[in-house]
C-alpha cells in the first residue's frame, strides 16, 4: 500500500464512491451535494488549507482517500472513505496511520482530532481502535453540518 497525492483523475474516482446526495453531503460537509459538477467537485476538494491523499493498493488502484487540515492544534483529519469495492479489508487504519504519519511529518501538533457521525459505528469502532477517545468539543456550537457528531482525539502520547 502507497500514500499518494491524488490526481485529477483520482478525485473524480472518489466521487463516483457515493450514490445519493446524503451519502455525499455526510462525507464532505455542507458544500457537497449530488449530483455536482466535476469542476465544483474539485475545487471543495482541493481548498488550500486541505491536504489530500489516496491510497493505493498493490495493483495501483485507488482504494481510500483522505484530507487533513490544522484544527485546534491538531491535524484533523477529514473526507475519509474507503472504495465501496475494498471495505471490510482494514483499508481505513493503513489510510488514517499512513495520513498521520505524513502530517507529524510535515509539523508538530498536541495530537490529531476527528468528526465521526453517532450512528456511524463502524467508523467509530475503527477509530477508538486506533486510540482516539471520545472528548467534548472545545467550541460550541458545533460547526456546519456536524451537530449529530461525536469529537475524538487521538494524544500524541497514544
Amino acid at each position: 500500500m502507497s500514500l499518494i497525492y491524488p490526481t485529477e483523475q483520482q478525485y473524480l474516482q472518489v466521487k463516483n464512491w457515493f450514490r445519493n446526495h446524503q451519502e455525499i453531503y455526510t462525507w464532505g460537509g455542507p458544500n457537497m451535494a449530488c449530483p455536482m459538477s466535476d469542476e465544483n467537485f474539485l475545487k471543495c476538494l482541493t481548498a488550500d488549507h486541505f491536504k489530500s491523499f489516496g491510497l493505493l493498493n498493490d495493483d495501483q488502484q485507488l482504494v481510500a482517500f483522505g484530507q487533513y487540515y490544522r484544527r485546534l492544534e491538531h491535524h484533523h483529519l477529514g473526507r475519509l472513505a474507503v472504495n465501496p469495492k475494498h471495505r471490510g479489508q482494514g483499508l481505513a487504519k493503513i489510510l488514517m496511520t499512513k495520513i498521520l504519519e505524513q502530517a507529524f511529518l510535515d509539523q508538530s501538533a498536541k495530537g490529531a482530532s476527528l468528526f465521526v457521525f453517532k450512528d456511524n459505528n463502524v467508523a467509530y469502532q475503527c477509530y477508538q481502535s486506533l486510540g482516539f477517545v471520545e472528548t467534548p468539543y472545545p467550541e460550541q456550537p458545533f460547526p456546519g453540518n456536524m451537530k449529530n457528531c461525536i469529537y475524538m482525539v487521538l494524544s500524541t502520547a497514544a
